[in-house]
């Protein structure tokens, strides 16, 4: 139950975050990622993600550069507080990589993720 309501407030916090700028579009390199429609491009085609990906996806592009440990992503994207589960994020993040580019997130080891610095659109 407590893992129910922990995904219910990561859902929510998501909801907040895209709703908060309509026309929020993130971009790295030839990759946008229009935030508000749920849609991510790279040289102009369209990208398929799973809900989870562009979710993770999001979550490092709003801050370019910056360091997320596992556990961190694990709490924003699935909503885990405990730490459990770490090899999911690794298994994610090779799967956007294959449908984005491998240059977009990149792997601090021992530490965790990053994007790729990039601009804001």
């Amino acid at each position: 139950m407590r893992e129910l309501t922990a995904r219910v407030r990561a859902l929510l916090r998501r909801v907040e975050r895209s709703s908060a700028d309509p026309d929020h579009v993130l971009c790295t390199g030839d990759l946008e990622v229009d935030v508000a429609r749920r849609r991510a491009r790279r040289d102009g085609e369209l990208v398929g993600l799973t809900a989870t990906e562009f979710d993770l996806l999001v979550y490092l592009l709003l801050s370019p550069g910056v360091v997320r440990t596992r556990g961190e992503i694990l709490a924003e994207v699935w909503g885990y507080r405990d730490g459990s589960g770490s090899r999911t994020v690794d298994s994610h993040v090779r799967a956007v990589r294959r449908k984005v580019g491998a240059d977009v997130i990149r792997t601090v080891h021992g530490v965790g993720y990053a994007s790729a610095e990039g601009g804001r659109g």
